[in-house]
């Protein structure tokens, strides 16, 4: 073996051995919550919207919605909030929320789907990904 092939196999090994910890701990996105001896892992939040800011304004209102980070987040007629990926699975194209069905609507093809992102008719053949979501005062908080 050539010095030059093994000081790069060396080199390669060392940083592995040296930064293999740091790399594992960046792989979770789950957030270690202190509840005494048994940690507990919660999941982050996708994003937070603040309903106080004008970009957010939509969603003070029953029927309104907004499409942020690719997931579209509406205020439904009951008062509650949904979120789902905005994007149809037949094409891709965003799917708007249609207040007075209460359900998601592609106007590309037609695609429709429920409150909870499941399928009601195609072209599209699987349904939208819900998301999670929790209203803490004026932060509504969207989770995988």
């Amino acid at each position: 073996m050539k010095r030059h092939e093994f000081l790069t196999l060396f080199g390669i090994s060392a940083g592995t051995v040296v930064f293999a910890p740091f790399l594992s701990s960046c792989t979770s996105s789950k957030i270690p919550v202190n509840t005494g001896s048994n940690p507990v892992k919660v999941a982050a939040p996708e994003f937070t919207l603040d309903l106080t800011l004008p970009d957010n304004s939509a969603l003070n209102r029953n029927g309104g919605s907004l499409i942020k980070n690719g997931i579209i987040v509406a205020h439904t007629s009951s008062g509650a909030f949904i979120a789902v990926a905005s994007a149809c699975p037949h094409q891709g194209a965003n799917v708007s929320f249609d207040n007075a069905n209460s359900r998601f609507h592609c106007s590309r093809h037609g695609s429709n789907f429920g409150a909870n992102g499941s399928l009601i008719n195609g072209p599209a053949t699987t349904a939208l990904k819900l998301y999670s979501v929790r209203l803490a005062g004026n932060l509504l908080s969207i989770y995988s």
